[in-house]
């Protein structure tokens, strides 16, 4: 990764205001439910970095592994690509959220991460954090509650979507996404907007760009979303959404 002018290994200082005290995730970051001497812990080896704009890569694949990211603001695509060059993206992630995790227990990340648009990140050396987990237990369950999270969807993502038509695996996408960073307006329509471009969307699922255009305009025939270039709205309730997965 090119290295910035006034960074270390192309990672740049978040402003000093930017801190845990006046994050805007205090009850969604890891470690918010510990006590104050273990969250002043816990700060105090964290480091900030950013912004990122879209397109810059937080860490490369064949880095040495060295930490863990969470996401302050914005969000993150991890790719990377098979022998022949086909494209792989192995998932989106959000304020929050943990990236560089599934390098745990590996010397090199093995995924690129790259901001799909301006992000915030807090960088958790893992030898530091690794020696805190064995100091608090109660953010070592942390990181395995985050680490089955990671797991179970996978396996909804792969092992069940694999069985579903293109429809039924976008809606399963959606469905995960809305959970996620999902919104509801003043005039209680549910949204979701995609900071990932449709085609990004296609190489996740292991679809043709032109298989999910095709299914976007089914689903949106059906009268179960309603498709914008950069939003989905999600027309009917949960429960008519998730029952569409299985007919």
């Amino acid at each position: 990764m090119a290295e910035r002018k006034g960074s270390k290994c192309g990672l740049h200082l978040v402003n000093t205001d930017r801190d845990c005290n006046n994050c805007t995730l205090p009850r969604k970051c890891i470690g918010a439910d510990l006590d104050q001497s273990q969250t002043d812990t816990i700060s105090s080896v964290i480091r900030k970095r950013g912004p990122f704009q879209a397109g810059e890569t937080i860490f490369k694949m064949e880095d040495p592994f060295k930490s863990i990211f969470a996401i302050q603001s914005g969000s993150v695509k991890i790719e990377s690509s098979l022998d022949d060059g086909t494209p792989l993206i192995q998932g989106f992630y959000f304020s929050s959220e943990l990236i560089g995790i599934e390098a745990v227990g590996d010397v090199k990340y093995q995924s690129d991460a790259v901001a799909l648009e301006t992000t915030w990140i807090c960088e958790l050396p893992f030898d530091q954090i690794e020696s805190l987990c064995s100091q608090i237990p109660e953010l070592q369950h942390e990181i395995l509650e985050l680490l089955g999270k990671r797991l179970r969807y996978t396996n909804r993502a792969i092992v069940q979507g694999r069985y579903l038509s293109a429809d039924r695996r976008f809606l399963l996408f959606l469905n995960d996404l809305y959970q996620r960073k999902g919104n509801i307006t003043a005039d209680g329509r549910r949204t979701v907007t995609l900071p990932m471009t449709k085609g990004d969307i296609a190489i996740h699922l292991g679809l043709r760009p032109e298989s999910l255009s095709r299914a976007l305009s089914k689903l949106q025939e059906e009268g179960v979303i309603r498709n914008r270039t950069r939003e989905i709205e999600i027309l009917g309730n949960e429960q008519e959404l998730l029952s569409c997965l299985w007919v």
